[in-house]
């Protein structure tokens, strides 16, 4: 009986590692498994901790590389530690040379150089059920170890996309009003700039489905705000409400151009949020934007008493902007 329950446990954890190695790094649109999601979730909230009781540590700037990382070293320990309970159970390996039964140490060991396909062979199976469990353990081994080394390019190539698009956001101006005002001709914005806000749309919504592809995005630090996506989304969006509801109708661009994007951002804060931990609370909204610097390059703008209401109504809104930012290191 206690072999039976050794090997279901077994069975178990292998199963495990194959649904959440798949979930995470094959299911698109899927978030990453139940496994991962807590692995990386837990670490997280461990290294946000750090960095925000020493801000100039460098802690978080590897947490996206550890938690990767950590998360294959999860996957292969359980699956060696899976296919160890179920040779376990079946009591049939021993040594090729004595023929003396392994023991515990000795399955331990044939069901790692197994999962690892090395193919000692100091030990071996005795029977047919054995050793097609032998076979079963190789391929799920190679399997597993193939799908995190694709997983790790990609998401290589994903940290790069990312970071692109902080810098695309961040040549438009350094904070929201100056992307604002560096649009502004004197007269009207000019059409190079909205082309420009027009053209952020494709890449926030490829990198906003990257997140779902890629659920261990969020936890990639950039050491540098310029290169810092939530900072740079959060900045654009705050940029873009501006334009909306700051902004006279008679001298902001048209609304086509505005709304599409910020629906854009929308689904960004919708993925980020549905597959990243956010343990820091924001419970209250960022200051209001100052109109001082819009009013000072003559950018027609509208009075106090119409953009305070408007500033209300978005409290959710910038609200969870500024919940992104915080939970990635970051400050308002």
């Amino acid at each position: 009986m206690d072999d039976v329950l050794v090997g279901v446990l077994g069975a178990a954890l292998v199963l495990l590692v194959l649904v959440d190695a798949l979930t995470t790094t094959v299911t698109v649109g899927g978030g990453a498994g139940l496994l991962t999601r807590r692995v990386t979730g837990v670490l997280w909230r461990v290294l946000l901790r750090v960095h925000r009781r020493d801000s100039d540590s460098s802690v978080l700037a590897a947490a996206g590389a550890v938690l990767l990382i950590v998360t294959v070293l999860v996957w292969v320990a359980l699956l060696w530690a899976g296919w160890a309970l179920v040779l376990l159970s079946s009591d049939s390996v021993v040594n090729s040379t004595t023929r003396a039964p392994a023991g515990v140490a000795d399955v331990v060991y044939y069901a790692g150089f197994t999962v690892f396909t090395l193919g000692v062979g100091d030990f071996v199976a005795t029977t047919s059920v054995t050793r097609v469990l032998t076979a079963a353990a190789s391929f799920t081994g190679l399997f597993v170890i193939t799908l995190a080394i694709t997983y790790l390019i990609s998401v290589v190539s994903a940290v790069v996309a990312r970071r692109a698009l902080a810098v695309q956001i961040a040549t438009l101006g350094s904070d929201p009003v100056d992307m604002v005002t560096g649009g502004w001709d004197g007269d009207q914005f000019s059409s190079a700039f909205v082309q420009r806000l027009v053209n952020l749309t494709g890449a926030l919504a490829t990198s906003a489905e990257q997140h779902l592809a890629y659920p261990v995005l969020h936890y990639f630090h950039s050491s540098t705000r310029v290169t810092a996506a939530p900072v740079a989304v959060a900045h654009l969006d705050e940029a873009l409400f501006l334009l909306q509801e700051a902004v006279q109708p008679a001298a902001a661009p048209e609304a086509g151009t505005v709304a599409p994007t910020r629906r854009a951002v929308d689904r960004y804060l919708h993925t980020v949020g549905a597959t990243s931990t956010m343990p820091v609370r924001v419970d209250d909204p960022p200051p209001a934007p100052d109109l001082a610097g819009l009013r000072g390059a003559g950018i027609p703008v509208a009075g106090d008493a119409d953009f305070g209401p408007a500033v209300a109504a978005a409290a959710d809104r910038r609200r969870t902007l500024a919940t992104m930012v915080v939970n990635d290191g970051w400050s308002w």
